[in-house]
């Protein structure tokens, strides 16, 4: 039996910025400050939020994360047992989206708790509105799959799904990312967005392959976090509709694709291996370790990078 407002405690998930602090709304301010207890994903980057933004707070702030004891929980449920106001606010961006949110949503719902939501920035529908690729729907995957089992069920499901598909990506893992798309899929319709709000916010539109090359081919590693979108479907529609986002956007400025000319595949010898190995497991990227080893093996730094990729990672 559902729980009616006022006679219990209550969860209210605050939706915070996904960088630009001038996007807090009023109503969030408001929540933050008054709600019996704050919980907060990392307590140090929320107080940034609120003395930023001058939110006065004299209850408790206390910590929710991925790596909490279930004894938080159980503390939780007290507060509520109590009739207490708790209010949640991630890292940045609405809670319950690709962090542990969720969990609470789920434990509220399992004690008849009220659930409330103050709407704000998010990173997914942020980077939908302006990626233009083309589709009206997208699908969202959370973060890009680490593993190679698991790498090939998102790849078969995009190319299986017309819609555009979304993920999150650390900015260290965003190169190879963006190699798996191009070598599977390089004629794709895709985006990358970084840093969406802040300062050095960019967006990168085109092709799968044309965009993993221009990212290869940067001096600097890619810094700040990032959201990737490719087309997905049959790969005729994904190769109409990439052509149909470039001519749209001008993303044929960027090194474009030649499927008519591809790199040649290489192979390294087991010494070659070992010391590609070595350099990575040093905490190089593929990038880095290409670029520091190409002329050394006498291979194009896209051709070793593409090999390091494709078999050693």
């Amino acid at each position: 039996m559902a729980t009616q407002l006022g006679s219990t405690g209550r969860l209210t998930l605050v939706g915070t910025p996904i960088g630009n602090l001038e996007d807090i709304t009023l109503r969030a301010m408001k929540v933050l400050a008054s709600a019996d207890v704050l919980y907060c994903e990392d307590t140090r980057r929320t107080r940034i939020l609120m003395d930023q933004c001058k939110v006065e707070r004299h209850g408790p702030v206390e910590s929710f994360h991925d790596h909490s004891q279930p004894s938080t929980l159980r503390t939780i449920g007290k507060l509520w047992d109590e009739g207490k106001h708790i209010a949640y606010a991630t890292d940045g961006g609405m809670p319950g989206v690709s962090d542990p949110g969720y969990a609470l949503v789920q434990f509220a719902n399992r004690k008849g708790v009220p659930v409330t939501v103050v709407p704000g920035p998010s990173a997914v529908t942020a980077f939908f509105a302006v990626a233009a690729l083309p589709s009206p729907k997208f699908l969202f995957h959370g973060f890009f799959p680490r593993t190679r089992g698991e790498i090939d069920k998102v790849l078969s499901v995009i190319r299986d799904v017309s819609a555009a598909h979304v993920f999150y990506e650390a900015p260290q893992r965003v190169e190879d990312t963006l190699a798996i798309l191009a070598r599977e899929m390089p004629e794709a319709a895709c985006c990358l967005g970084r840093e969406m709000t802040k300062i050095y916010e960019e967006f990168l539109r085109g092709t799968a392959a044309g965009i993993s090359e221009t990212v290869a081919e940067r001096e600097e590693r890619i810094r700040g976090e990032c959201v990737i979108g490719v087309m997905g479907g049959s790969l005729k529609e994904s190769q109409i509709k990439a052509a149909e986002t470039e001519a749209q956007s001008g993303a044929s400025e960027l090194a474009p694709w030649e499927p008519d000319a591809p790199e040649p595949e290489v192979e390294l010898n087991a010494a070659q291996k070992d010391e590609v190995l070595a350099q990575l497991s040093a905490g190089k990227g593929s990038k880095e370790v290409a670029k520091a080893l190409c002329k050394k093996f006498g291979i194009s730094r896209r051709a070793l990078y593409d090999y390091i990729v494709r078999r050693l990672t």
